[in-house]
């Protein structure tokens, strides 16, 4: 058998050269149906053929999956190993025609210099491998999107069985507080609920570290060097205010400001509400572990964006926070092109009821680009609604207020 290294284009046994785009052909041994039995790890899903090796088809050029097809199943063509490949392979497509279509201009701006025996051959053989790029890169984003339309299920599925399970928590640790359950009953329940909710916990981050090992512009992280220009757009974004601000759910400005909050000091923390505190005195120290529980929250915001700790950074919502996947994915995709210096707060007045805090705090952050590394300083006002969840105070809502 004779294959284009290039093309992965099965030719006749006797021919040297590509006829799409040239290159060498290289022979290979064809192997026995036992052998390809116990060796085969790649299967074409329109041929049904087997092979060892390889990204595409021989006979049709499809994209190669691993296993044989009555073995794959949707959750294992979700894997990781497996999104990540198609993903690099889908940029480096990209970055193949961009530089085809450029060389096709920039020589079509040279008819008249150069002689047509030297420019046609070069004409007819980009033309023909950006034909021959074209199905194979539409088949690996038609993966892909399949990909990312199927981890985002199993992320809505998840988060929709996780809620009820939470609130029943939530409900029984209400109970246990009021002297309603027994504490036998209670460790029981809690250990059950705890256990689902880890599961279903490593399940949503299973398919949202799938979602991230999509190409940048469906998404995800994965980026070609060659077009890390083209990806840069929430640079805006950041200039028009320095912390990051991405218009979430018309017109709230999120995660990227929290981002850049915290760095509560011992001392402000210990300070109390600017409202005068009631003179009940244990309801002041009440508060005052309240206002230090809320410090600790935008302390891990911090923290989060220092270290681009994501599952740290969105622990610090709460359930009812809108967008949250939305909010993940462009806390990531900022995460790669911006670096955060220093992140500060000052908590201007906080009002605690029951479950429910509204604070106001003013951030300072300093940050850099990555590419470029331009250095910007900003200040921002924000109003937080928080809410308590499982013993620990949460981000419900954002609002700007400068």
């Amino acid at each position: 058998m004779v294959i284009c290294p290039q093309c992965n284009i099965e030719h006749e046994v006797g021919e040297e050269f590509c006829k799409k785009c040239g290159s060498f052909l290289l022979a290979i041994e064809d192997s026995t149906p036992e052998e390809e039995k116990t060796k085969v790890k790649l299967t074409c899903p329109k041929c049904q053929v087997l092979y060892k090796k390889g990204t595409y088809c021989r006979k049709c050029g499809s994209l190669l999956m691993q296993g044989t097809l009555h073995q794959e199943t949707d959750f294992q063509l979700l894997g990781k190993k497996t999104t990540k490949k198609w993903s690099k392979e889908w940029l480096r497509l990209l970055k193949e025609e961009k530089e085809l279509e450029s060389c096709t201009n920039k020589l079509e701006t040279q008819r008249d210099r150069i002689s047509s025996d030297v420019l046609s051959p070069l004409f007819v053989r980009y033309k023909d491998r950006l034909e021959s790029l074209s199905p194979q890169h539409q088949e690996i984003e038609m993966e892909l999107e399949s990909i990312r339309k199927k981890a985002s299920e199993e992320i809505d599925f998840f988060e929709k069985e996780l809620k009820p399970i939470q609130k029943r928590l939530e409900e029984f640790q209400s109970l246990y507080k009021l002297g309603a359950v027994t504490k036998p009953d209670f460790v029981k329940e809690k250990k059950e609920m705890r256990k689902e909710i880890k599961s279903r916990e490593r399940s949503l981050k299973k398919y949202r570290q799938i979602l991230t090992l999509l190409p940048n512009n469906m998404g995800g992280n994965i980026v070609s060097p060659g077009l890390t220009g083209n990806l840069l757009r929430p640079l805006t974004l950041l200039t028009a205010s320095v912390i990051i601000i991405l218009t979430i759910a018309g017109g709230y400005f999120l995660w990227q400001r929290h981002s850049q909050y915290s760095r509560p000091i011992s001392k402000e923390i210990v300070t109390p509400p600017s409202p005068s505190p009631p003179p009940n005195s244990p309801h002041t120290v009440t508060e005052s572990k309240e206002v230090e529980k809320i410090s600790s929250l935008f302390e891990n915001i911090k923290q989060a964006n220092l270290q681009k700790n994501i599952h740290l950074f969105m622990s610090c919502f709460s359930r009812d926070f809108n967008s949250m996947e939305g909010k993940r994915l462009d806390t990531l995709k900022m995460w790669e092109n911006y670096n955060y210096l220093d992140l500060s707060y000052d908590l201007k007045k906080q009002t605690i009821s029951g479950d429910t805090a509204n604070v106001r705090l003013e951030w300072l952050v300093k940050t850099s680009q990555k590419v470029g590394g331009q250095l910007q300083d900003g200040r921002t006002v924000l109003d937080v609604t928080l809410k308590r969840e499982d013993g620990r105070w949460k981000i419900k809502e954002i609002k700007s207020v400068s």
